[in-house]
């Protein structure tokens, strides 16, 4: 396993990502690792993660734009799985585009706020949605994800939103679960 991208290159990464979406009039929200740490979690992001209002249609023209920035496709989990290299600082950034396909994924996009992304400010998924794509795997670190999301923001969540999206996917005990250890 490699070590984490540095910071500088993920900001250099996600620039070049959002210029390239901005110019296809895709704009991006913000998931991932850059948007639990706008939440308040406390970890160094491993690489650039998206959400975009987009599908298998516009592919080739995102995928061109990406190009025209510098990054490169490579085999990942989707078809919009970049990578960014930066051979001054030795280094490279995942960027992950997940296409908005669900219901859910397009209320994300819907719901997100404007926020700081390390030097930038852009839509950020809310709290309560990241905690929802996090609670819905079996990944311990995507758990303590969840719980350091409840703690870091226990004053301003909308339980009822949460509780509601939660019992709507089958995913109500896994977050019971991370919400009584958050509260330990």
């Amino acid at each position: 396993m490699s070590a984490p991208p540095q910071i500088e290159i993920v900001l250099k990464a996600l620039r070049k990502i959002v210029a390239a979406l901005q110019g296809v009039g895709h704009p991006p929200v913000v998931i991932g690792d850059l948007a639990h740490q706008a939440w308040g979690v406390k970890r160094d992001p491993r690489g650039v993660e998206l959400l975009i209002p987009s599908g298998e249609a516009q592919r080739a023209t995102i995928l061109s734009a990406a190009r025209g920035e510098g990054l490169q496709q490579e085999p990942g989990p989707g078809p919009l799985s970049l990578k960014y290299l930066d051979a001054r600082l030795g280094g490279n950034s995942s960027v992950e585009l997940v296409e908005a396909s669900t219901p859910f994924q397009k209320r994300v996009i819907g719901r997100a706020q404007p926020g700081p992304v390390l030097q930038m400010h852009l839509p950020v998924a809310t709290v309560e949605d990241l905690i929802l794509f996090r609670v819905a795997t079996d990944l311990p670190a995507d758990r303590q994800i969840v719980i350091e999301l409840l703690k870091a923001n226990a004053a301003r969540i909308d339980a009822g939103y949460l509780k509601g999206e939660a019992e709507g996917a089958g995913t109500f005990d896994r977050l019971k679960g991370a919400w009584q250890e958050a509260k330990k």
